[in-house]
């Protein structure tokens, strides 16, 4: 029991300091961006742009949000938003499927550097990757004529704190969760070990993950990457690939597909409450990154190395 209890608490320490290095310094990079005004200047840019895939110019205020700060903020800032706005179920769908591909790009793409994939690299797979599961979804509601009636949302929050040490609070106090969360899964990942089940998830997983690319000693990474995210989970996802036992094919296309499914049931669910249809922010993104994860797994295959 002893040792075990030290393996945990040595895992907990390997898995927090790597993430708080990029956290903490992301978070006051994000605030900056904030008050600069980048944020109203990029969604300024952003606007003609959203025509394409069937939204309205003020909607890209609340996707840029979500890229730049996180999709707390968008939800908050979408909602207080939406009343002045005349959109339908399907526009809302679509927004709210491609902020699930594409949210809190600083950090999260600062975590998968991390693990060895590039900055670069993970902005432009989401971003663009959005944007076409939008125009996508576009085509199929529009010209189908589904989810046509008229968007209503009865939910209301009060915008996030913006003075400086209400802000500091707010975020030592996420900091603090995220804390707790990798103590859960580092404990919870341990227990599962010692009584053989991880042995059952190898079964199940296993023979899927073969299929784009993935060998088994990416397991854990795509596991906790589908669960708690790629925020949540970084520390976990930088401490398996620092490890040396997970090859760089693998890191690559496992980070790949978490870049595009991530903490499905979470972030579906906040999606679901603000009025996301289930066909977008669950089906379609999760067929979706599968096709385009297949394709990476091809274009790496042919292109990089031969497995």
């Amino acid at each position: 029991m002893q040792k075990m209890t030290k393996k945990i608490l040595t895992d907990i320490k390997d898995i927090c300091i790597p993430l708080y290095k990029i956290l903490i310094p992301f978070v006051f990079i994000v605030k900056i961006l904030e008050i600069s005004g980048i944020i109203e200047f990029l969604a300024k840019l952003i606007e003609p742009f959203m025509s394409i895939v069937g939204l309205t110019p003020e909607l890209g205020l609340v996707l840029v949000t979500a890229i730049l700060v996180n999709m707390y903020a968008a939800i908050v800032l979408f909602i207080n938003l939406i009343p002045v706005l005349d959109v339908n179920v399907a526009q809302v769908t679509i927004l709210t499927t491609m902020i699930l591909v594409c949210h809190n790009l600083p950090i999260e793409s600062a975590v998968c550097k991390a693990t060895g994939v590039s900055f670069t690299y993970t902005i432009l797979l989401r971003f663009f990757s959005a944007f076409l599961l939008g125009y996508i979804l576009k085509l199929i509601y529009f010209n189908f004529e589904l989810l046509t009636e008229p968007f209503q949302t009865l939910i209301t929050l009060e915008p996030l704190p913006t003075e400086f040490w209400p802000w500091l609070y707010y975020q030592v106090i996420n900091l603090v969760y995220i804390f707790f969360i990798v103590c859960i899964m580092v404990i919870i990942l341990e227990i599962l070990k010692k009584i053989g089940i991880e042995r059952l998830f190898e079964i199940i997983f296993i023979p899927p993950l073969k299929l784009f690319g993935i060998q088994k000693e990416a397991m854990n990474i795509i596991i906790v990457g589908m669960t708690i995210g790629i925020q949540y989970g970084g520390g976990m996802l930088i401490k398996d690939v620092k490890s040396g036992k997970i090859d760089r094919q693998s890191v690559f296309l496992s980070v790949s597909l978490l870049n595009l499914l991530h903490a499905v049931i979470e972030d579906t669910i906040l999606m679901a409450l603000i009025g996301g249809h289930i066909s977008g922010i669950l089906f379609a993104r999760i067929i979706f990154s599968l096709i385009v994860s297949y394709l990476i797994f091809m274009i790496y295959k042919r292109y990089f190395k031969v497995v």
